[in-house]
């Protein structure tokens, strides 16, 4: 199977964007580096990423020129050969959900129609709030056609509310979600939130998943996606060479900057956003066959303390060299932007202030908003049935800035109680990100 990178080179389209030189040859450095590009091809053979769109279902159906306008933005990410997320939103009280819902499947259906996509190239996103699990599929199925369905089920991770309803309620949305797994339709998302690497910036709410890399995220923000597998890394008992692996995740952070200055964004929300806020999405894997090569049962603590002990180090070197960079290029503009003096009235306060934030910068300024992608799945070997003893392992969860959910591995011996908790014991550990108070609010 040819690789993304032998693909761009062979392509027709090579000049326009990816076979220019110095982006072959940083798509190249980082595949022999042992990282995997994440990117897409657009149509015209460049370089680029899925496309995050946001419907509200109520507005699509009560206006014309609003249904109009959400058709023409998912044409034109589905003509450009692109991979389309659209979260759905404006399913509140008052509104006639199946219909406004169905409604938004119908003009997704007809752009995929329009544009010669195939229907599992778009990925929706609902709340759990709003609609069930079995409707969301049945109704995207039938109007929209088969493709990920992905559900954000933060409020169904607590435990069951004390009335009848709200009880059956719960249960059913567990059991729903339990058989759409089994039959591989939808999935359950709940990080409500992206974390920054620098205290200067604040958390965001993530209410879409990118496309490219099932990542939930922002709508509209721009990230340059890789993936690294540690065990790449590990000699047949599990040891690290680690200043192979120190070397790799310095260039990850490098090569990653220089790409997002070369990929094409395909929107100008997107755009802004790249240069604003600099997203790389270096998604971490392979820390269960790891500790499987090892030999260390992943249910004792020394096993996790291992684990965490090596995600612990990989951070440091992450940050630190995205601190390098900065020095050397310049700082994340959005920390200008999340100066708090900008909010005062000109004189002395106002200066105190802007000064104090200058030092700040200066001591913990980097380059990059985020970097660091983890998924629950990460944590069990590859290549056989999820062990769920492996689920103990999810406190290192707490070192991701950004949480993915792709296809899990095989469940098939599981049962619906620990699909249950392993869910919620993920979304505890993700819900202690970035506990200590943060210094400033974001723009």
């Amino acid at each position: 199977m040819p690789t993304m990178l032998q693909m761009a080179v062979n392509s027709d389209h090579v000049s326009n964007g990816f076979g220019s030189g110095h982006t072959e040859q940083l798509c190249r450095e980082l595949e022999l580096a042992g990282v995997e590009s994440l990117l897409t091809l657009d149509s015209e053979g460049a370089l680029a990423t899925g496309v995050t769109l946001v419907a509200d279902a109520g507005a699509t159906q009560a206006s014309d020129g609003a249904a109009t306008r959400f058709r023409q933005q998912a044409v034109d990410a589905l003509a450009n050969g692109l991979p389309l997320s659209v979260s759905v939103c404006g399913l509140g009280e008052g509104t006639d959900v199946h219909a406004a819902f169905s409604r938004v499947c119908d003009l997704l259906g007809r752009a995929a129609c329009d544009t010669g996509a195939l229907p599992g190239c778009i990925e929706l996103v609902i709340d759990a709030e709003a609609l069930t699990p079995q409707l969301a599929w049945s109704v995207r199925s039938e109007r929209a056609g088969d493709g990920p369905v992905h559900v954000l089920a933060g409020q169904f991770m607590r435990q069951a509310h004390k009335s009848f309803t709200e009880r059956d309620r719960h249960d059913q949305f567990w059991l729903q979600l339990w058989l759409a797994h089994v039959a591989g339709t939808v999935r359950a998302a709940y990080a409500p939130h992206v974390h920054p690497q620098c205290s200067l910036l604040s958390a965001e709410p993530a209410n879409c998943i990118n496309p490219s890399t099932a990542v939930q995220v922002p709508a509209g923000t721009a990230w340059l996606p890789m993936r690294l597998n540690v065990l790449r890394f590990a000699d047949d008992n599990g040891l690290l060479r680690e200043s192979a692996l120190e070397h790799t995740l310095c260039r990850c952070v490098e090569i990653g900057d220089a790409l997002h200055d070369l990929v094409r964004w395909p929107t100008a929300q997107m755009r802004h956003d790249a240069w604003l806020n600099r997203r790389l999405a270096l998604e971490l894997t392979g820390f269960g066959d790891l500790l499987m090569k090892r030999r260390q049962d992943p249910k004792r603590f020394s096993s996790l303390s291992d684990l965490y002990e090596l995600l612990r180090w990989m951070q440091q070197i992450l940050e630190k060299r995205s601190r390098v960079v900065a020095r050397r290029i310049d700082h994340l503009p959005a920390l200008e932007r999340s100066d708090p003096s900008h909010a005062l009235p000109c004189g002395q306060v106002r200066n105190g202030w802007r000064s104090r934030w200058l030092q700040a910068v200066e001591s913990a300024a980097v380059r990059h908003r985020n970097l660091i992608v983890l998924s629950p799945w990460s944590i069990f070997p590859t290549r056989q049935r999820a062990d769920y003893r492996y689920a103990d392992l999810l406190p290192l969860l707490g070192f991701a800035h950004a949480c993915a959910f792709p296809p899990p591995p095989s469940l098939s011996h599981w049962n619906i109680k620990q699909f249950k908790t392993f869910h919620q014991r993920a979304w505890a550990v993700l819900q202690q990100r970035g506990a200590a108070d943060q210094i400033a609010e974001g723009p």
